[in-house]
């Protein structure tokens, strides 16, 4: 370790660009089968609703069910008897629809109708088809910003945006693809995707709140808690190389104006989590940037690599001093909360650092599984108290004609399972910073985030890349111009910009097109 003695990850610096890798599938695993369970029931009824019906199923069968009201009318009544039925021949009986299917996924049983087309591509040139659609709170309508979105039985993936938009491309050689939507405190919902596929797509979760009873009767010791969370660490977390795609996103605002806008779709040589010597490796496989830096502008230095320092913020492989075994030296720890993430209950740990240190620490909110113990994700941020006595963290160099406040530095990382192992998923960030001319009063705001999202994973294979290859600290992705093309990205599946960034990156890609024409 680094003889730092504040906030640190393994011995460097926090990185200073608020890097966010928005793990497209953070979600937790997901098993689907292509037959129903082998459950006989026995069912009397008469006079009742389908919906009435289809509850006494979940009670003899343990198994609960989603459809889609366009398909299904689970008001109407029916007369319904059945003895000593398999479940899906009760099923076919009961909804009388040869067009309907079911796939069964854990608990729950989807059913859905079958495409009677197939899905169209985007483009002669991009094999996949795209759906776009958006994750809301299916009551109040409020969006939910980087919820997960999943293709079921595949590594692929992506995340809503800030406003809860997602656009996601789909191989065509799934007939019926079916999409996974998780969200901490929400249930998870699964979606079949219906060809010719709508325009738009809203997604309504519903909040998933845990029993008064439950956090009861699991209540433990916080502290206990985070130490055998740490113990577990080599049992929870993928223990060999893997392969991984990710999409990463960086942008630099002064008050509300975008001055830099970069992409890249990158590939990722990721050393098992039990080797302290096997390094985690990128290289660039696709990029962009679009850009409106004006003199005013460079009152802002270079900033450091987002890339490079992006998997750093994989808080399990490179460890903050809140996960180290003597966190308790310095931080107090509460049990905040319980919440469901899919169907398992979740931990929820606050901590932040003892009054007495008056170095620069964290403070946040440490997510564990109830049943394994294993981090599924973590929020967390410079002490704001403390922030401004390090001005210089979150830069390169600077003019000496300026002075730099840091004002927020805030992160999440979140981690998905597969395999019964977990690997990180997804991290974002968000620097803020206010600076000032020499002999100025007004200052301006500057904020820096970044945004990687994990598209895809093959575990257990390792990827070489060439160390000519290899990102370097020294790389900044905004000094590397590329023109801008809406087809630029092909079949990877990206983030969603958001509206005003969107605006933004209009008026600058056609700034950007003016130039290299």
């Amino acid at each position: 370790m680094g003889n730092r003695s504040g906030g640190y990850l393994s011995g460097h610096l926090w990185p200073t660009l608020l890097l966010s890798i928005l793990s497209l599938i953070s979600s937790l695993p997901v098993h689907a089968q292509e037959s129903l369970p082998p459950v006989l029931l026995t069912v009397s009824s008469r006079n009742q609703t389908i919906n009435q019906v289809l509850d006494e199923i979940t009670l003899q069968s343990g198994y609960h069910f989603t459809y889609d009201s366009d398909i299904i009318n689970g008001r109407q009544k029916v007369q319904f008897r059945v003895t000593d039925l398999l479940l899906k021949k009760a099923l076919d009986s009961l909804l009388k629809d040869p067009r309907l299917d079911y796939r069964s996924i854990e608990k729950n049983i989807v059913i859905y109708r079958k495409n009677q087309i197939g899905p169209s591509p985007i483009s002669s040139t991009i094999d996949r088809s795209l759906l776009k659609g958006s994750v809301v709170d299916k009551r109040s309508g409020k969006p939910l910003p980087f919820a997960t979105i999943a293709l079921l039985e595949t590594s692929l993936g992506s995340i809503t945006n800030q406003q809860g938009e997602f656009s996601f491309k789909i191989p065509l050689d799934f007939p019926d693809p079916m999409m996974v939507i998780s969200y901490m405190g929400y249930r998870r919902m699964v979606v079949p995707v219906t060809y010719p596929v709508k325009e738009e797509l809203e997604i309504g979760l519903e909040k998933k709140l845990v029993p008064l009873q439950e956090v009861i009767i699991r209540y433990v010791d916080p502290v206990k808690l985070l130490h055998d969370a740490i113990k577990r660490i080599p049992v929870n977390y993928l223990d060999e190389h893997s392969t991984m795609t990710a999409f990463y996103r960086e942008s630099v605002k002064r008050n509300e104006h975008c001055m830099v806008y970069s992409e890249a779709v990158l590939d990722v040589a990721k050393g098992p989590y039990a080797s302290l010597t096997s390094k985690d490796h990128i290289s660039i496989v696709k990029r962009r940037k679009i850009s409106d830096v004006t003199a005013e502008d460079t009152v802002l230095i270079k900033l450091r690599s987002g890339i490079s320092t992006s998997l750093s913020l994989d808080v399990i492989k490179n460890r903050p001093d809140f996960l180290e075994d003597d966190f308790e030296t310095r931080y107090n720890l509460e049990f905040s909360d319980m919440l469901t993430y899919g169907d398992r209950l979740v931990y929820v740990i606050s901590f932040q650092q003892k009054r007495e240190i008056h170095d620069l620490l964290f403070k946040g909110q440490v997510y564990l599984d109830q049943e394994t113990l294993a981090v599924l994700a973590v929020d967390f941020e410079f002490n704001p108290e403390l922030l401004h006595k390090e001005p210089e963290l979150f830069l390169v160099s600077r003019s000496p004609k300026i002075r730099i406040r840091p004002v927020a530095a805030k992160y999440h990382v979140n981690y998905r399972m597969v395999n019964n192992k977990y690997y990180v998923s997804q991290v974002r960030g968000e620097v803020e910073m206010k600076v000032r001319k020499r002999k100025k009063w007004i200052s301006s705001r500057y904020k820096i985030s970044i945004e990687m999202a994990i598209t895809d994973l093959i575990p257990g294979q390792r990827l070489r890349i060439n160390p000519a290859d290899r990102v370097s600290r020294n790389i900044v992705l905004a000094d590397e111009p590329v023109q801008f093309d809406p087809e630029f990205w092909g079949i990877y599946n990206t983030i969603e910009p958001e509206a005003s960034l969107q605006e933004s990156i209009r008026k600058l890609a056609h700034s950007s097109q003016e130039i290299f024409e």
